[in-house]
C-alpha cells in the first residue's frame, strides 16, 4: 500500500532554483517505493510501507517549503534592489534616503532567508537521498527498520520547522528566526 500522492505538487510551477529540490524529492520517493515493491510481502514490508507515509510527509513538506522560497524570489524581484540602489544613491533627501535604505534593509534581510532556507533544503533533500540508500540496505535485512523510521522522522521534523520559519517569514514580511 502506498499513500496518496497529493496531485499538487507540480515541480513546474516554480523556479528552477526551487523545483530542482522537488524534483530530487519525488525521485527519492519514487525510489522508496520501489524498493518497497521489491520487498517480499511480510513485517519488513510492512513497516517499509509504514515508513512510507513518512516518506510521502517529507515530500510534502519540500514542495511546501519551494513554494515559499519561489514565493520570497518573487518578493525580492518586486522590490527591484537595482532601482532602489540607484534611488538610494540619487536622493538628497533624508528621509528619502532612510525610506529606500529600509526598503534596501528589507530585501537583503529577505536574501538572507531565502538563501538559509535554500540551503537546509538542500541539506535535507540529499538526506532524502541518504535515507533511500538506508532503505535499500533494511529491504535487503542488512539494516534495522527502527533505525530508518527514526531517520525519516528527524528529516520530517527538520523540515515542518523549516517550513513554519518560512512560513512565518511570509505572513509577516519580515524573516523569522531559524527554527
Amino acid at each position: 500500500r502506498r499513500g496518496p500522492r497529493p496531485a499538487a505538487i507540480d515541480p513546474f510551477t516554480i523556479s528552477e532554483r526551487w523545483r530542482r529540490h522537488v524534483a530530487a524529492a519525488l525521485t527519492a520517493q519514487r525510489t522508496y517505493r520501489e524498493l518497497v515493491r521489491s520487498t517480499d510481502t511480510g513485517p519488513l514490508r510492512d513497516r517499509l510501507d509504514a515508513i512510507d507515509r513518512e516518506v510521502q510527509h517529507a515530500v510534502t513538506e519540500i514542495w511546501d517549503i519551494a513554494r515559499r522560497g519561489d514565493e520570497l524570489d518573487e518578493a525580492l524581484s518586486a522590490l527591484n534592489t537595482p532601482s532602489l540602489t540607484a534611488r538610494a544613491n540619487q536622493a538628497t533627501d533624508p528621509d528619502t534616503k532612510a525610506s529606500l535604505q529600509s526598503q534596501l534593509d528589507a530585501a537583503e534581510r529577505l536574501r538572507s532567508t531565502r538563501d538559509d532556507t535554500e540551503a537546509r533544503l538542500r541539506l535535507l533533500t540529499t538526506r532524502m537521498g541518504e535515507l533511500v540508500a538506508q532503505a535499500a540496505e533494511v529491504s535487503v535485512g542488512s539494516d534495522d527498520t527502527d533505525v530508518l523510521g527514526t531517520a525519516v522522522s528527524d528529516v520530517v521534523t527538520e523540515l515542518e520547522a523549516l517550513r513554519l520559519a518560512i512560513n512565518d517569514v511570509n505572513h509577516t514580511g519580515r524573516p523569522a528566526s531559524s527554527p
